[in-house]
């Protein structure tokens, strides 16, 4: 029997959460079965719950048959592992966002997580809408805010606190660009929303911040968990060495990728996953760049050479 899940709130919510890349057959559609496989293989890595709807998983280019066959596989392979999942929601419209809620309630997501809309930059009484409208869409089922720089504004820490206190589904915020002082300013505005950002637990768990959405758990997802579990447990002078090669593989194996290849983060997270021994294919939607075996490697003879103890083991590269 699956282990029963608990409902998220602003109290438990925490730990590692991994993102999904969703593979591609060559006509660009939904591999099912890879898919399914991709879910189920965090099963044991000790990761808290499983995401998508974020960049990893290209939710801009789904149409909605795609997307619901997503939001399904997710919903019930991760409940039968045991892991909660959060459903991203992200559009370009509230109507769009309500529809892919309703979808998202009828396949049992654990959780809702949305960024603003990304066209037209939001004013604070348009944010405010939004947030309302989502929420009363969601129900009882809370809340997460991608707070992201492609939707090209910030919730400012003032604002934040009136959205939470405004709504009580509101329970966490992904910020993978706020800084360890603006963290501290949005807590003292709403002191038990659960802030989240990437890999970076040494820096923001001290800071008051609850865990991370992460992209590197395809790599390596007992080592991120473990990075997790020894700043959570405020062993930071242990954690320093693993928190030290997280950051040099993020910033000295993969950012290149971006800066001097051109490649997208959805490329580099596929990139990383295959080395990591997923199977998910290198394929990007188009008309964006995909990453090549070249880069496996080049990801690969990095990480030998530099940050070794990040290495997943083979045995499970092979899976």
């Amino acid at each position: 029997m699956p282990a029963k899940i608990r409902p998220l709130t602003r109290r438990n919510l925490h730990g590692v959460w991994s993102a999904l890349i969703v593979p591609w057959t060559d006509r660009d559609e939904l591999d099912a079965t890879r898919y399914t496989a991709e879910v189920r293989s965090y099963a044991g890595t000790g990761v808290h719950g499983v995401y998508t709807g974020g960049t990893t998983g290209e939710f801009y280019a789904q149409d909605d048959r795609t997307y619901e066959r997503i939001t399904r596989i997710t919903c019930e392979q991760a409940h039968d592992i045991g892991l909660p999942v959060q459903i991203g929601v992200s559009a370009l419209s509230t109507r769009t966002t309500r529809q892919r809620i309703r979808v998202a309630l009828k396949a049992g997501a654990d959780a809702i997580q949305v960024a603003l809309p990304f066209w037209l930059e939001l004013k604070d009484d348009e944010v405010k809408r939004f947030v309302h409208e989502v929420a009363a869409e969601a129900g009882k089922v809370p809340i997460i805010l991608y707070l992201t720089s492609r939707s090209k504004r910030k919730i400012e820490p003032a604002l934040f606190g009136e959205l939470a206190a405004e709504v009580p589904t509101f329970i966490g915020t992904k910020d993978t660009g706020a800084s360890v002082k603006k963290v501290r300013a949005m807590l003292k505005q709403a002191p038990d929303i659960a802030i989240f950002g990437g890999e970076d637990f040494y820096e923001r768990i001290p800071a008051g911040g609850r865990g991370g959405y992460c992209s590197v758990t395809g790599f390596n997802a007992p080592k991120i968990v473990e990075l997790y579990e020894l700043c959570a447990a405020g062993w930071l002078r242990k954690a320093k060495p693993l928190a030290t090669a997280v950051d040099r593989f993020l910033h000295q194996a993969l950012i290149p990728l971006v800066r001097e290849e051109g490649l997208w983060d959805s490329a580099v997270d596929r990139i990383q996953r295959v080395a990591g021994g997923g199977d998910v294919g290198l394929r990007c939607q188009s008309p964006y760049r995909s990453g090549t075996p070249k880069h496996v490697e080049q990801v690969l003879a990095w990480c030998r050479k530099h940050t070794p103890e990040l290495l997943p083991r083979p045995a499970k590269r092979r899976r």
